[in-house]
């Protein structure tokens, strides 16, 4: 890997951490609290919840590109992590069929589902709606032996 033109080793460092909340100007409120010992999430879940609480209070003073832009400044790997509706609409994600539209008539719209990245040319994927709840169950009483008059007496009963 190359960094400004120069040969890097990715590794983490045990100060990494305490370097970031001091370049975030978390490291006194953490440390005040008791909660600047990052090894207390692994000892405790009760300090792993205090830990992440308040972390959470402290990035919620201002938002998410804000906080990225302060730990690359000082030259912190960082990034954003996506919503889901974010990741959703990734051109990454997008571009690999992660994610896929399927028309819905009954909504007279486009919805984003689940799709495939796998391309097979003997057996492409089809990816479809799902089906309502119910759609297929005279098809499938058909073939478990039931008769159309014992499948409509179902119905009737609203046990199907």
């Amino acid at each position: 890997m190359t960094k400004n033109g120069k040969p890097f080793a990715l590794q983490l460092e045990p100060n990494s951490w305490l370097d970031a909340m001091k370049v975030l100007d978390f490291k006194d409120t953490l440390e005040a609290e008791g909660l600047l010992d990052l090894g207390l999430a692994f000892e405790s879940e009760n300090k792993k919840a205090e830990i992440l609480n308040k972390l959470a209070e402290l990035f919620s003073t201002n938002e998410r590109d804000h906080w990225i832009s302060i730990l690359r400044k000082a030259d912190k790997i960082s990034t954003h992590v996506n919503t889901m509706l974010e990741a959703s609409s990734d051109p990454n994600i997008v571009n690999n069929n992660y994610v896929t539209e399927v028309w819905y008539p009954e909504l007279n719209k486009n919805l984003k589902v689940h799709g495939t990245p796998w391309k097979f040319s003997k057996t492409p994927a089809n990816i479809k709606r799902a089906p309502k709840l119910g759609e297929h169950n005279s098809e499938i009483l058909k073939k478990l032996g039931y008769s159309t008059d014992e499948i409509e007496n179902l119905t009737k009963e609203n046990i199907i």
